[in-house]
């Protein structure tokens, strides 16, 4: 998808003022945006598709199911609108900085993993397909608390049997966050790639116990 002039930093999008682009992809640009009618900051989602595509429909009952959710650590989605020809979803301003832009401890890591997987298995619950895991689609505020975008998928179809892939991606994700796990941590994460977990929220559980045993045993 290429960023048209208009959706530039600066510019209006009936009523929002682009402040910066946060990503550009096949399926939708992701700009940061000021929305001058409510005085708030907010996240908008321009579909890629025109209005009545294939791709912007499911899209758009993404937006529905997202709207239901209420979770701390998604990003809110406010609804979509047509603006000035394309569809666009509002949603929640990303706080605090990017994953990738962290540098998290080991219990940091896992508390951040853990939020996040408390996020996909709401929207998993709710028949809306986890977005891409990946450390540019988490945001971790000032408190330590992680917010996952779940606008970010390719579909809105229900979906079934997705806990062993979510939770292995998850388990990447960890990995890379941390340069060295402990044999208890290592042995939760072979068993998230092995698909052993019959849910996301089951694989979240496993690694707070490991992390209350490693509390214990460091005592902190």
């Amino acid at each position: 998808m290429a960023l048209v002039p208009e959706l530039q930093p600066g510019s209006e999008l009936d009523g929002f003022r682009i402040e910066a682009v946060e990503r550009v992809d096949t399926h939708a640009a992701v700009l940061l945006a000021r929305d001058t009618q409510h005085d708030r900051e907010v996240t908008l989602h321009v579909a890629a598709e025109p209005p009545g595509e294939l791709a912007t429909i499911r899209f758009l009952e993404r937006v529905r199911r997202l709207q239901g959710i209420e979770h701390p650590h998604l990003l809110a989605v406010y609804g979509a609108h047509t603006l000035e020809g394309r569809c666009v979803a509002i949603a929640q301003a990303p706080p605090g900085r990017r994953l990738d832009r962290v540098t998290p401890n080991t219990a940091e890591a896992i508390r951040i993993v853990r939020q996040v997987a408390q996020a996909v298995d709401a929207l998993e619950q709710a028949g809306a397909e986890s977005p891409p895991l990946s450390a540019e689609r988490i945001w971790v505020d000032k408190h330590g608390d992680a917010h996952l975008d779940g606008l970010d998928a390719h579909t809105a179809l229900p979906i079934l049997h997705r806990a062993g892939s979510s939770s292995a991606a998850l388990a990447e994700l960890l990995a890379d966050l941390l340069p060295r796990v402990s044999d208890a941590l290592c042995t939760v994460l072979t068993r998230a790639r092995d698909g052993a977990y019959l849910s996301v929220g089951q694989f979240a559980r496993e690694l707070g116990a490991v992390e209350r045993r490693r509390r214990r045993f460091f005592g902190r």
